[in-house]
This record gives structure tokens, sequence and C-alpha cells, in this order.
């Protein structure tokens, strides 16, 4: 029996000896426990900072994000708005240069059509002044005479002498159409004029002209003139 009853008080130290070490190891597991929920809490709390921290740096970002935007908005908003305005001013300013350009374009074919019809009226005038002078030459052809013509004519007079002489003074009087008293006295007429008789009472009588004047070919004076000098050249090379 005293061995059972050692046996039971050794076993029962045992038995203690294992329940203050589950009890030590119980406060420990306890220690850790309440260490672990410190270090969650702890752990907690900083994500959660961590968290706010982010929530309001992407607030802040997202703050500058939309105020950047509205800046850019605003600043593209108000440039649009300045090139429309400088856009319409630069419009403006064409269509009143088109508009001036216009007018005075009008202007100028009003002028042009006034000029036009003045040039019109001028020409007409002058056509009406040309047809009425060629008019009067037609009807006064016979009164032009070429000066160079006449002035020829009497150079060739005085070169001449004898019946070549008068028949230049023939040709002459035919052209300048001389009267009757004129021929007396240009010694040309063909009647017995007062000069004749003078002329015949002292001077032998002048044979007749070769030439005739109404029988010189040509369409008008300078034609007649040249085939009666031609005529004449040609009679005095055949005397000679």
């Amino acid at each position: 029996v005293i061995s059972q009853h050692d046996e039971k008080k050794a076993h029962a130290r045992d038995l203690e000896q294992l329940l203050a070490a589950a009890q030590a190891d119980l406060e420990l597991a306890n220690t850790d426990r309440n260490r672990a929920l410190v270090a969650n809490e702890n752990l907690q709390r900083a994500l959660e900072d961590f968290q706010n921290e982010r929530d309001a740096e992407i607030a802040l970002l997202t703050d500058q994000c939309m105020s950047v935007e509205e800046a850019v908005a605003a600043a593209h908003a108000a440039s649009l708005d300045a090139t429309r305005e400088v856009n319409a001013a630069e419009m403006r300013d064409v269509q009143y240069a088109a508009d001036k350009c216009v007018q005075n374009s009008l202007v100028e074919i009003d002028k042009m059509e006034a000029t036009v019809q003045e040039c019109r009226r001028d020409n007409l005038n002058l056509r009406k002044a040309l047809d009425e002078a060629i008019s009067r030459l037609q009807t006064n052809q016979e009164d032009v005479i070429d000066r160079s013509l006449i002035k020829n004519i009497i150079l060739d007079w005085h070169s001449k002498k004898g019946k070549a002489k008068r028949d230049v003074m023939i040709l002459l009087g035919s052209i300048l159409h001389f009267t009757e008293d004129d021929k007396d006295k240009a010694f040309i007429g063909e009647g017995p004029g007062t000069l004749d008789r003078v002329y015949d009472a002292v001077a032998a009588p002048l044979p007749p002209a070769k030439l005739n004047v109404d029988k010189i070919e040509g369409d008008n004076v300078r034609e007649k003139w040249v085939n009666f000098l031609l005529a004449e050249t040609g009679d005095e090379e055949a005397g000679s």
C-alpha cells in the first residue's frame, strides 16, 4: 500500500510538473498570441494608414488631373475663340477688300464704257468728217494739184529752151486750167491775142506744138507729166 501511495504521489508530482509545464506553455502561447494580435493590429493600422495615404494621393492626383484637363480645355477654348475671332476679322477684311475691288472694277468699267462711247462718238464724227472730206476731194479732185509736180514743171520750164519750153508751159496751162487770156500772157494761146499780135509784129510766128496735150497718155497729172518728159527726151535724142 505504501508503494502504491508513493507511486501515486510520484505520479501526482509528474502530473503537477506536466500541468506547470502546460500552464507555462499556455502562458507563453498567450503571450505569443497577444504579441501576434498587437502586431496584427499594428499591421492593420499601418495598412489602413497606407490605404488612406494612397487614397489621398489618388484623390490629389485626380484633382490635379481634373485641374490640368480643365485648364487645357479652357486654354483650348480660349485659343479656339481667339482663332475664330482672327479668322472672322480676316474674312471681314478680305470681304471688304473684295467689295472694294469690285466697286473699283465697276467704276473702271463705267469709265471704260464712257470712254468707249466717247471714242465711238469721236470715231463717228471723224468718219463723218473723213467721208465729207473724201466727198469734197472727189467732187473737187480737179482743183487738187501736187506741189511737187508744179515745182518740177516750173524747174523743167526754166531748164528748157525754145519749143520745149513752150510745151512745158502748155502742159502747165493745161494742169492749172489757164484761161485764154492767161494763155496769151504765157505766149501759149492758140488765137491771135493782144500779146500774140505784138509778138507777131516783131518775130516770126512759132511753129505749132508737135505734142498735143490732150493726147498725152496717163490716168492722172503725174503720169501725164512723166509721159510728156519721156516724149520730149525722145524727140531731143532723135534730133541730136
